[in-house]
């Protein structure tokens, strides 16, 4: 509907919803409105509606459409923030998307696991035998410190990637993934700072076995946070703030040629499924292999302690390979 303005100055200034209701009650446009109403009492709008009796309709709509615009930037910022609780439209909105029906548990054990074939991992136990040595080093002072200059306190990086890892480092992922030489390795924690900035690994708990001859294998779960701003491994960015966590084992030796202690191998499994739904990627788009492509490992420990570590002879082999194709990159130079 149309309905005649007072002045040209008016419609400058009232040029949304929300001026228009600022503007209603100023003292200085009295005098033109009540000259204008007097001037067209008798024009109507196709409505049946002098000018004057839509004025207050329009004052409400503008209240309106300001209130959806503010609930759509309230909703905007919560999506930003890590603390802040969902709106009633984000909940809603959510609630649409109706999550499977709970199951009740059963009541007894069902059937078809007792009828299915039984797993003995007793075999392990003597693998997992750790030889006598002096324990002088402090490998949990080790793997919390050199966790921190890798990625929590904002140093030089490159410096710490070379001081706490070795050349031929073997790094084990979820999904079966295997990257193996320092220069993969930089390349993840690279990519893994520009898709969250802000990245922090907070460790909750170390424990380490071993000797200061044969090295020591440490058990790390950690909590990470941050909030995706760049790509990743998953997808583009979303600037969602995300949490998720893991456990790492790893294998550190002091490294014969420069007194160093360094990482020799690890092997990190994190619940990236909660990471990919909290970044709110779409599954079917990240990439990923078919199957989990991890190995079983019965009877066999990740490492072998001693005398002289042993690697499972899976990664051993990939290991072997890295090394043998490093000697013939060298060997064409």
């Amino acid at each position: 509907f149309e309905f005649p303005l007072p002045s040209r100055a008016y419609t400058r200034q009232a040029h949304c919803c929300c001026c228009l209701s600022a503007m209603v009650g100023r003292s200085d446009l009295t005098t033109p409105l009540a000259h204008e109403e007097e001037k067209h009492r008798s024009a109507r709008t196709p409505l049946g509606l002098s000018a004057a009796a839509l004025l207050p309709l329009v004052f409400a709509s503008g209240l309106l459409m300001g209130s959806v615009v503010s609930v759509a930037v309230v909703m905007g910022v919560s999506a930003q923030r890590p603390d802040a609780p969902p709106t009633a439209l984000a909940a809603a909105a959510l609630a649409a998307v109706e999550p499977y029906p709970p199951v009740s548990p059963p009541t007894e054990v069902p059937a078809e696991y007792m009828a299915a074939k039984p797993l003995d991992n007793a075999c392990l136990i003597k693998n997992l035998v750790i030889p006598d040595g002096p324990q002088t080093f402090d490998a949990c002072d080790f793997v919390v410190r050199s966790t921190d200059e890798v990625w929590n306190l904002r140093g030089d990086v490159d410096a710490a990637i070379e001081k706490y890892f070795h050349e031929d480092y073997l790094n084990a992922g979820s999904w079966g993934k295997r990257a193996i030489g320092k220069k993969a390795l930089r390349e993840g924690v690279l990519a893994e700072m520009r898709a969250f900035p802000d990245i922090q690994i907070h460790i909750t708990d170390c424990v380490c076995k071993g000797n200061d001859n044969d090295g020591y294998k440490c058990a790390m779960p950690d909590v990470l946070d941050g909030t995706n701003l760049g790509p990743s491994a998953y997808g583009p960015a979303t600037g969602r703030y995300a949490r998720w966590t893991g456990m790492v084992e790893s294998f550190i030796q002091k490294n014969a040629a420069t007194g160093q202690w360094q990482y020799i191998a690890e092997w990190g499994v994190h619940d990236e499924w909660a990471l990919i739904q909290q970044l709110g990627l779409d599954f079917r788009r990240v990439p990923h292999p078919a199957r989990n492509e991890e190995p079983l490992h019965d009877c066999s420990p990740l490492l072998q302690m001693g005398p002289g570590p042993v690697i499972d002879k899976l990664d051993l082999n990939r290991l072997t390979e890295h090394e043998d194709g490093e000697a013939k990159f060298l060997s064409r130079r």
